[in-house]
């Protein structure tokens, strides 16, 4: 995912330059029609080549691991943000960012300059880094991301975090996804004390960099079995729950 943020600035330059460099050549065309279809063609150029190449180095690593990052030192399994929209989401916005830079037509000439426009073109080019500097920040924090404890699933987002003890949720569940790494995965727990129904709780699948039958069929397991809950965090429970898991995934 942290390969993104180069091809985030790439975006940024390559959006800079199309528009002082390349946009005045479109204005030599003399249809209206083909000088629009040029424009956009510059626009969608600078963004496709940098979320192109990233996509393709990224091939492989997109993909979904039925598996767990092991954090022996705070004893927790744990799935990372997914860089299959997160990367691309973090490439869109470097291009956007390129826009907030001030640019002008030279004064009777075919060229493009950055905007003589005093304090207004140095706070866009402020604004402009700060854009870029809060798009690798997002990237650095990794989020979603949740993690396996002994004592329950843990989902930190980008605002807060929610945790979910194991004695909450309902044996038999949840069962695995209808359909290959859904939007999220739906929980239901159950307040002891209270009663009531029990209530849906939303994962949110689709953001983490883990086969979501995988997650699913993890946590059914430590639902119905107690016993195992202990030994979460370390490399031989998680060597033990692939071979668990990987009998079910054959079945």
């Amino acid at each position: 995912m942290l390969l993104a943020a180069p091809f985030a600035l790439l975006a940024f330059a390559m959006h800079v330059g199309a528009t002082l460099w390349l946009q005045p050549l479109t204005w030599r065309i003399d249809s209206f029609a083909f000088g629009l279809l040029a424009y956009f063609g510059l626009a969608v150029t600078s963004f496709g080549i940098p979320l192109a190449a990233y996509l393709l180095l990224t091939k492989t690593a997109r993909q979904r691991p039925p598996t767990w990052h092991l954090d022996e030192l705070k004893r927790r399994f744990v799935a990372g943000a997914s860089p299959c929209s997160t990367g691309p989401l973090a490439i869109l916005f470097g291009w956007f960012t390129g826009g907030a830079i001030l640019t002008e037509r030279v004064p009777n000439e075919e060229h493009m300059r950055i905007a003589q426009f005093g304090v207004m073109t140095t706070i866009s080019i402020v604004l402009a880094v700060g854009l870029l500097t809060a798009i690798v920040v997002r990237l650095l924090m990794n989020r979603p991301r949740i993690s396996l404890t002994v004592e329950g699933i843990t989902v930190q987002r980008l605002r807060g975090c929610g945790q979910t003890r194991w004695d909450e949720l309902l044996p038999g569940g949840p069962p695995p996804p209808a359909k290959r790494n859904p939007n999220t995965l739906i929980l239901y727990t159950m307040n002891a004390a209270a009663g009531g129904p029990p209530q849906p709780r939303a994962l949110p699948v689709r953001d983490l960099h883990v086969d979501t039958a995988f997650l699913a069929n993890t946590i059914r397991c430590y639902v119905e079995n107690p016993d195992r809950r202990a030994a979460i965090g370390t490399a031989g429970e998680r060597a033990r729950l692939h071979l668990l898991l990987a009998g079910r995934a054959d079945s």
